[in-house]
């Protein structure tokens, strides 16, 4: 009969190296995994789990690699606007203004009443590509389980100023900035980012949207919320492309963007151009409009958190729905952005990354489906001390059951 002996050399040192890379999602898959040793698992909590430590290794090979530039705005009931901050002013951590709105063609007398407001911007080259990154308005609620809930719950109430990061379909998401980095005052009644835009600059074009309230809307009386506007930051803006192009209401307004202009130029090319939005919760194209039954990105049924893709061939179509990003169809989705596409580098490293950690994390499913694996644990670490307490290879009175 053999007996466990335990073995206290490099065999271990496979352990070691894993849990460095995975050990605090261990606890995580033990309970949730199917072939937990506590018999209850729920195999979409470790799905969901690999796909946040994914989402975690991805976006910190991109940060440390100087791919993550941050840029913003803030809604006009947010207390950064001051009279120097506007809600038409496009800003960097702090924060401060990295483009005034009056550049861009926009009104911000503020402290007048004739401001425009911006729902969302790109410098026209976003990744039309997952994971996808955004913010979420005040009263926003997730999914249970999610980033979002947590920042949301009752004595914290600060989703609105955060950002999130999801992974379409894993009905989760991340925390991947703390609006306290950005400069943000949190809580609910703190600041709420409705534009975004990562790792990217003008050449020189600014694309964006404005909400329907807007002075250059006639507050609110044009459809100029439900087009994407362009500026060279000359003090004018045109029409980039019309709702039409979208198959947008002339009612909608757009609240999330990210696009990918192929030329860079101030036209609109369909089946060339791409773009990934959102609308507000007032749009004829949502559900919470005409109050028909939810259906993910169909006109006149979608949800304000629904991600919709168009190639200005008059038609939008689903990319991800409100679930697919760990939201409620209630919740508003009110700044969307991607990163821009990585260096062949950095794709090496973050493949090398994720495959490490997929490695460690079979390895430690296979693991925890031993039985009494704790037992083994506390028995190997028993063992281990006592072999080299003694510097013998095993206990004098184990040898017999060896071999």
């Amino acid at each position: 009969m053999r007996r466990y002996v335990p073995s206290c050399g490099k065999q271990s040192r496979p352990w070691r190296i894993s849990s460095v890379l995975l050990v605090p999602a261990y606890a995580g898959l033990n309970a949730f995994s199917p072939k937990s040793h506590l018999g209850q698992g729920r195999p979409g909590k470790a799905k969901a789990l690999f796909l946040s430590l994914t989402l975690t290794v991805t976006s910190f090979a991109g940060a440390r690699a100087g791919a993550i530039d941050v840029k913003f705005s803030v809604d006009p009931a947010s207390p950064a606007i001051n009279g120097n901050i506007t809600p038409d002013d496009v800003l960097t951590p702090g924060p401060l203004v990295y483009i005034h709105g009056r550049s861009l063609g926009l009104q911000d007398n503020f402290f007048g009443g004739v401001f425009d407001n911006l729902t969302d911007f790109s410098f026209g080259k976003d990744s039309i590509s997952n994971p996808l990154y955004f913010s979420v308005d005040r009263v926003s609620v997730g999914l249970p389980g999610t980033a979002v809930f947590d920042e949301a719950a009752p004595g914290v109430a600060s989703a609105a100023g955060d950002v999130f990061v999801a992974l379409p379909p894993a009905s989760s998401n991340a925390l991947f900035i703390n609006g306290a980095s950005l400069g943000l005052t949190r809580g609910f009644f703190g600041d709420d980012v409705d534009g975004l835009s990562l790792g990217s600059e003008p050449t020189p074009n600014t694309y964006f949207a404005i909400d329907r309230l807007s002075a250059s809307n006639d507050f609110g009386n044009g459809s100029l919320a439900s087009d994407l506007l362009v500026s060279a930051g000359d003090g004018h803006f045109a029409i980039y492309a019309t709702n039409s192009m979208m198959g947008l209401d002339p009612g909608d307004g757009i609240d999330g963007l990210v696009l990918h202009v192929a030329n860079l130029d101030q036209v609109g090319d369909p089946g060339i151009d791409m773009a990934l939005f959102s609308l507000d919760p007032f749009s004829p194209d949502t559900f919470t409009f005409t109050g028909l039954p939810y259906m993910p990105c169909v006109p006149g049924r979608m949800s304000p958190a629904d991600v919709c893709f168009t190639d200005f061939t008059g038609t939008f179509s689903l990319w991800a729905s409100a679930a697919d990003l760990g939201l409620r169809p209630d919740d508003n989705i009110d700044a969307l952005a991607t990163i821009p596409e990585p260096s062949t580098v950095l794709l090496v490293v973050t493949g090398a990354l994720v495959f490490l950690s997929w490695r460690a994390l079979s390895h430690m499913r296979r693991f925890a489906s031993r039985k009494a694996t704790g037992a083994a644990f506390a028995h190997q670490a028993v063992m281990c001390r006592y072999l080299a307490a003694f510097g013998e290879t095993r206990p004098r009175h184990l040898k017999q059951y060896a071999r």
